[in-house]
């Protein structure tokens, strides 16, 4: 057990509500569709969770191979803001690559098993949305594509995240896909590229020193004089779900009752502050606020002196988080009305 708890601790759990969160929304919706099935809904999700973990390990393997987390180490020595707890644990030598390789594979076998019910029970879709996931989980990192290292890694996140994800769990619990699904699944999607994007904004000089280029790294690349462009990037991704439920809901594509996302929109608006202080004074200290939500292990956050990075992805985090669980309810309520 203590072997298991140590490759769940190192596969970095607290990045799940990144799919655990969409997962439950398709499932919601699929449900309130009609025909929902109860033991689809439960190994799919902990398929989904299976291969989150996985593309984790995975990216921690080819990073760590790739870099080293020794350059981070030696960017926090030369005094840049580098976050540097990712894969610490190969850092510090309680495992191998070779180790990190072989448990990311048993986990990605326990994702495939699961896929092949689903297929059996539902048909080939399962296989494309199962496949096209795959193929963008392992060479986010991976040779010869590297998309993580082309500045791809937050766009396809959002994407696998969200449009394939969403509309993939739902058809696995209910067996058909409309409008309601799609538009919920684009939303969402954008929240967890949000995710990634206030990571790369946060850790971009580091990110370009390793030679991993990300969103905010292609924005920009040195300098400062395209700051702007930074933060009018974090206000498309966190105010766009919101604009396209609310046309969605005058459209009738989805419940008005859908609109009560809305009451998230302080927390957006926190956020997109956060970022704006980040980018323009980045020294500036930060200060959790009640409002924010939750954020575990904060004493231990501020503690290790990542409390500056960790704010703002928690902040990212919450934001989705409390978008799902808003269609969540309303998508339950709905189909008992």
């Amino acid at each position: 057990m203590s072997k298991i708890k140590f490759w769940y601790d190192a596969a970095r759990p607290q990045s799940l509500p990144q799919s655990v969160t969409p997962s439950l929304v398709g499932i919601c919706l699929a449900f309130a569709s009609g025909g929902g099935v109860w033991w689809a809904a439960v190994i799919g999700v902990v398929g989904v969770v299976a291969a989150h973990l996985s593309v984790n390990l995975l990216d921690d393997y080819f990073d760590y191979r790739n870099a080293g987390i020794a350059s981070r180490e030696q960017l926090v020595r030369a005094g840049m803001r580098a976050r540097i707890g990712k894969a610490q644990y190969l850092a510090d030598g309680q495992a191998s690559l070779r180790q990190t390789f072989i448990v990311a594979m048993i986990m990605a076998a326990v994702a495939v098993a699961i896929g092949g019910v689903l297929t059996w029970y539902r048909g080939w879709p399962i296989v494309v949305f199962a496949a096209i996931g795959a193929f963008l989980g392992y060479f986010y990192s991976a040779p010869p594509f590297k998309l993580c290292y082309h500045g791809l890694g937050e766009l396809i996140t959002g994407l696998m995240f969200g449009p394939l994800l969403i509309p993939g769990i739902h058809f696995a619990v209910c067996g058909h896909l409309g409008w309601p699904v799609w538009i919920v699944s684009v939303a969402i999607g954008m929240l967890v590229t949000n995710i990634l994007y206030t990571h790369s904004v946060l850790d971009r000089k580091a990110d370009l020193s390793v030679g991993k280029k990300t969103l905010a790294g292609l924005i920009e690349p040195d300098g400062t004089e395209h700051r702007k462009s930074l933060v009018a990037v974090s206000d498309v991704m966190c105010l766009l779900p919101f604009v396209m439920v609310s046309v969605a809901a005058g459209l009738g594509l989805v419940s008005p009752w859908m609109l009560t996302v809305l009451l998230l929109l302080p927390l957006a608006v926190g956020l997109l502050r956060s970022i704006r202080q980040s980018v323009y004074s980045p020294d500036s200290e930060v200060s959790r606020q009640w409002w924010m939500g939750p954020m575990e292990l904060w004493k231990g956050i501020q503690e290790a002196g990542i409390d500056w990075f960790m704010l703002r992805w928690y902040l990212a985090r919450n934001l989705l988080t409390g978008f799902a669980l808003i269609v969540c309810i309303v998508s339950i309520i709905t189909s008992l009305v």
